[in-house]
């Protein structure tokens, strides 16, 4: 039987898969599963809830970013937060049709993003512990923080070229405006 992350790596992969074809509505947690090959009875120990499918989605992400990213021990802490949620975006653009689909479907289903805010913060966190950003005070509202900026960032994202250039201009814009919140001065 597969392990733990194994199968919750395989459900988001199926979520990518489906969501690159399908509206975020259109989607149930069941046919994730069945496209995971993942058994029901199995199901229950990753995801209760289809809000869910987006923390397996942020931790898978995330993992990809990990094995990508390479820290700069130059810059402040701004700047490497600039460089990891840009390695986050290229994550991100194998599934871009995917998370088109997903944002599209949870601007009509916030809700769905309040269900799954833990992971949302857990993933920002480790975004930041990436960028060595997770020193200091006021940790879990300088998560959030940045949760707000690579959020703000997506519709960009979405529609930009491929020089990222919209992108990085939000980006640097919003991690300027929140630099009290997000910075830990090195």
């Amino acid at each position: 039987m597969p392990g733990k992350s194994d199968s919750g790596t395989r459900l988001a992969d199926a979520a990518l898969r489906i969501l690159a074809k399908k509206a975020w509505a259109e989607i149930s947690l069941v046919a994730v599963a069945k496209a995971a090959k993942l058994p029901l009875a199995e199901l229950a120990a990753h995801a209760t809830a289809k809000p869910a499918l987006i923390g397996l989605v942020l931790r898978r992400i995330n993992a990809t970013v990990t094995r990508a990213y390479r820290p700069s021990r130059t810059g402040d802490g701004r700047d490497r937060l600039f460089d990891v949620a840009m390695a986050w975006f290229d994550a991100l653009r194998p599934h871009k049709k995917a998370v088109h689909a997903l944002y599209r479907g949870l601007r009509n289903d916030p809700l769905a993003l309040i269900t799954v805010r833990d992971a949302i913060l857990e993933a920002s966190a480790w975004l930041m512990t990436l960028a060595e950003a997770d020193k200091g005070p006021a940790l879990t509202a300088r998560a959030l923080a940045f949760a707000v900026v690579l959020a703000r960032a997506i519709p960009i994202w979405l529609d930009d070229d491929m020089d990222l250039s919209k992108t990085m201009a939000r980006l640097d814009a919003d991690l300027r405006w929140g630099e009290n919140i997000l910075r830990h001065r090195d």
